[in-house]
């Protein structure tokens, strides 16, 4: 390993503040004579990483992470001993001398190194081919297209990815990059990787580049994009990922805004590397963009190292609305209050700057309401005048979004604006969140269980070589919720006489003011014999995928023997669940401010009525 003599790690620390340094990647909160911030190295809502200035040390009380300024660099950063100190050497000036050198380790380093030179290298020349190849005049004018100019293209050091591959390799090889360098930088991949003798190709051809840069500013992998309608491959690929570069980890242009989102305590996150682009030349500079991947806990941790609250600036189109709520999934464990700015039907940022000026899109994002108040206003309207069922749907939909907002005060008020705005029981919103925490809970049970069934059989039974294990893409399971409702399509599946006991009477209107009972009310209406399990199964071949997956498990699920007087029972206790919801809906009624007396006096006639009927059940 490479020594690096004490005498120049203590001038290197010594140079260094601690605090100054941690306060480059995140911010901190004076705290008497320390600092305090969230721990970055782990999840957690409340603050146990501390930094000690007077000792230039932190420690994280939770995860139990600690040391001096190179410490955290490698932690950080996740680099070796010797290259996070001649990091911080070169911060502060420091010379770097090395007295003994282990050859294996040096290898590594030396790697990772010349992976680092040669992504920048590859930067430069990308950059200077945009400037000055006659092939890259589409790049140049495509471009100018997006009204972004010369000074932009060099800001940001955008290239151009030539056709020809030959004058890619003669570059590489004038400065002393193997291909073997190029494939594990992720610019060259190998024709046959079983054969690696049969040489490579470029990876990015004929593309406007962009650089993807680390929390240094130093590119670590690119972004291409396509110049002709006819080309390969998709609109933007990304590197692969390699020993610098792992996608699902990393935002296009957080180097450049991660200071302006401490700064505004609000980070906004548009979809496109050039939305972002022609956002932040326009002045909106505390923003970031995925690199075309689905948002990730990773991603989530790098933006509340920054902030507290984010923008989502995406399409108002159905896609656009699904990135959103699947992003809203992931920010929202991590403690991140999330706001929805969706533009005009048809428009990006840069088309909206290009047309209108910058200030509309100011105006959107300034205005950009809470995700629950954009679900409510959007949806929820329409709701007013609707059945209590649908209101209670769509109650059980927010409720699932709730159930991730693990801040209790938060989660309260949330409960309480969706009572009022949708005119739904309080109770009943708790209990819907309670059961989405409960369901979350059993899925993430059941995943970590079918992951250690795979991991023991692959143990068990390895791939044979170059074979790809299977992958689930599964999500999430849907189930109901509702016992009762549970037993009662049980009933309807598997017992004859109960069966024929539920089909002689008429399905109850109460039902439809009840969640989860669209399937048990299909199930009664539905022409199949319980006795016969061809029948049945018959009858589950005509139901959507996620209807077959609830009725299978209902179907394996360990239950109560059934009969009539069960089912008779069931019935009755839907009947007061039914009366309950319906109280708790008046009384969020009378909640509701600036109420004509002749309303009050309606819902008071209303409320005693409901009471009679739920004392007689």
């Amino acid at each position: 390993m490479a020594i690096i003599s004490q005498e120049t790690i203590q001038k290197i620390l010594d140079e260094t503040d601690i605090v100054d340094l941690i306060q480059g990647y995140f911010p901190l909160k004076r705290a008497g004579t320390n600092y305090i911030a969230v721990c970055p190295f782990h999840n957690e809502k409340t603050a146990s990483f501390n930094v000690n200035p007077s000792r230039q040390i932190f420690h994280c009380f939770g995860c139990q992470a600690g040391g001096d300024a190179i410490k955290f660099l490698m932690l950080y950063d996740n680099l070796p001993f010797p290259e996070a100190a001649k990091n911080l050497a070169s911060r502060v000036g420091v010379m770097v001398e090395e007295e003994v050198l282990d050859p294996q380790q040096l290898a590594k380093i030396k790697g990772r190194s010349e992976i680092k030179r040669m992504q920048k290298s590859a930067a430069d020349w990308f950059h200077r081919l945009l400037f000055k190849s006659q092939a890259a005049q589409p790049a140049r004018e495509y471009l100018r297209s997006r009204g972004l100019t010369m000074e932009i293209s060099r800001n940001w050091k955008f290239g151009y990815a030539p056709e020809d591959q030959r004058s890619f390799f003669e570059w590489a090889q004038q400065n002393g990059f193997s291909v073997s360098q190029l494939v594990e930088g992720g610019l060259a991949k190998w024709r046959d990787e079983n054969y690696p003798d049969r040489g490579a190709y470029s990876f990015f051809r004929h593309r406007l580049m962009f650089p993807v840069n680390d929390d240094m500013g130093e590119p670590m992998a690119f972004s291409g994009r396509v110049l002709s309608k006819d080309q390969g491959g998709g609109k933007y690929v990304n590197s692969p990922e390699t020993i610098l570069f792992n996608k699902s980890k990393t935002f296009f242009g957080l180097d450049k805004s991660k200071r302006n989102i401490i700064r505004e305590k609000q980070g906004i996150v548009f979809e496109g590397q050039l939305d972002l682009i022609a956002a932040f030349e326009n002045g909106i500079q505390n923003a970031v963009a995925p690199l075309g991947t689905a948002f990730t806990s990773d991603h989530a941790r790098a933006l509340k190292r920054l902030t507290d609250e984010v923008i989502l600036c995406f399409d108002s189109d159905t896609a656009g609305l699904n990135a959103a709520s699947k992003a809203f999934r992931v920010l929202a464990p991590a403690g991140i209050l999330v706001r929805l700015a969706l533009l005009p039907e048809g428009e990006d940022p840069d088309s909206l700057i290009q047309k209108q000026g910058v200030g509309i899109l100011q105006e959107i994002l300034g205005s950009a309401p809470e995700f629950f108040d954009f679900q409510i206003d959007r949806r929820g309207s329409g709701l007013n005048q609707g059945t209590l069922r649908d209101r209670l749907n769509f109650a059980k939909d927010l409720s699932a979004d709730i159930a991730l907002i693990e801040d209790k005060m938060l989660q309260d008020s949330l409960i309480s604006r969706v009572t009022i705005r949708l005119g739904v029981g309080e109770d009943e919103i708790r209990k819907l969140v309670r059961n989405a925490v409960v369901a979350r809970e059993r899925i993430e049970k059941t995943r970590k269980k079918r992951e250690a069934i795979t991991r023991r059989r692959e143990e068990e039974s390895p791939l044979p070589p170059g074979g790809d294990a299977p992958v689930s893409e599964s999500t999430g399971e849907k189930t109901i919720g509702n016992r009762t409702v549970r037993l009662l399509c049980q009933a309807l599946l598997m017992d004859p006489e109960t069966r024929q006991f539920l089909l002689s009477h008429s399905i109850p209107e109460y039902l439809d003011r009840l969640t989860d009972t669209e399937l048990l009310t299909r199930l009664w209406k539905a022409n199949f014999d319980a006795g016969s399990p061809s029948s049945v199964n018959a009858f589950i071949a005509t139901l959507s995928p996620d209807d077959q997956d609830i009725v299978g498990r209902l179907l394996a699920e360990e239950t109560a023997r059934i009969n009539p007087a069960l089912a008779e029972q069931c019935l009755a206790a839907l009947r007061k669940q039914s009366i309950q919801n319906e109280i708790a809906v008046t009384k969020a009624r009378l909640g509701t401010p600036n109420l004509p007396s002749d309303q009050v006096a309606d819902l008071h006639k209303q409320l005693l009525d409901l009471r009679k009927q739920l004392h007689d059940v």
